[in-house]
């Protein structure tokens, strides 16, 4: 099979991360999505694209939220070989090269079109040294570093700087998460600003992936927009509003402080402030 081969590697179980979770940190919600699943988005985003993606784990035989991102699940046994899973998955020409991403590194994305347009037998590491993933020339250097994880991988290539200081860290504990957090939704809202949307302060709002607004819509401060919400163009959406997995149409206006849930707004309704849809 021609192109590049992309591997997420989520082995870790909840006890190796300082999460104070029964989670794996790989499982962990981040802006409505498993941390994981956006390691995975920027792999299948990179440029060029894979020809495959592999979802390699310890603790979940299945990703939730994964079936809008073309990847195969490989499950590896506690305590096995995670390359002779990989292997087991991969065809006669799946010779490389391969990109190997630590699934906890979240942020990585501008970092890894850089890291693939290069020459393999580099690797991206964190300002504290931990790998975050390896660009690999072949199988031959997979088979014989791949016992010893990534770290291995990474100690068999160059190490390059990232293109952006940003992403180059790890999700190890809640204060990484919230970090990646703020990455993600800067990203969101930029997203959403070069689509046409008014965020009057976007620092105080929270998006998730699957939300949609529409153009010449304005959001006030305050405002956390949660699932698959879509919200309609020129619609404002008053200060302190929570929206979860609802339909607000074309020409609406919450005042503010409103809380919906599951619910449809007609296009040019207005609620009034402290209105409530949908809860018990």
């Amino acid at each position: 099979m021609g192109g590049w081969t992309g591997i997420a590697l989520a082995l870790r179980g909840p006890a190796d991360d300082r999460m104070a979770s029964r989670l794996p940190t790989s499982l962990h919600p981040l802006a409505g999505r498993p941390v994981a699943w956006h390691v995975l988005r920027a792999i299948s985003g990179a440029r060029p694209p894979p020809c495959r993606i592999l979802y390699c784990t310890v603790d979940s035989p299945e990703l939730p939220g994964l079936t809008d991102i073309p990847a195969e699940v490989v499950a590896v046994p506690p305590g096995g070989d995670w390359w002779a899973a990989v292997a087991s998955h991969l065809g006669a020409g799946d010779d490389g090269p391969f990109l190997v991403v630590d699934a906890a590194a979240v942020a990585l994305r501008d970092s890894l079109d850089a890291l693939i347009g290069g020459a393999p037998g580099r690797a991206l590491r964190s300002a504290q040294g931990e790998p975050l993933a390896v660009w690999i020339a072949d199988r031959a250097i997979l088979e014989r570093c791949a016992a010893g994880g990534l770290e291995a991988l990474a100690d068999a290539c160059e190490t390059v700087p990232p293109a952006d200081p940003d992403e180059a860290f790890l999700v190890r504990d809640r204060a990484s998460l919230a970090r990646a957090g703020a990455v993600i939704q800067q990203r969101l809202i930029r997203r959403l600003m070069e689509g046409g949307v008014t965020f009057l302060k976007p620092e105080t709002v929270l998006v998730d992936v699957d939300v949609t607004i529409g153009p010449d819509t304005v959001i006030y401060p305050g405002v956390v927009l949660e699932g698959g919400t879509t919200i309609g163009s020129e619609t404002v959406i008053g200060p302190g509003c929570r929206i979860i997995d609802s339909q607000v149409g074309n020409g609406v206006e919450l005042k503010g402080w409103n809380y919906l849930s599951g619910v449809k707004i007609r296009n040019r309704a207005v609620l009034e402030p402290y209105v409530r849809r949908g809860f018990d």
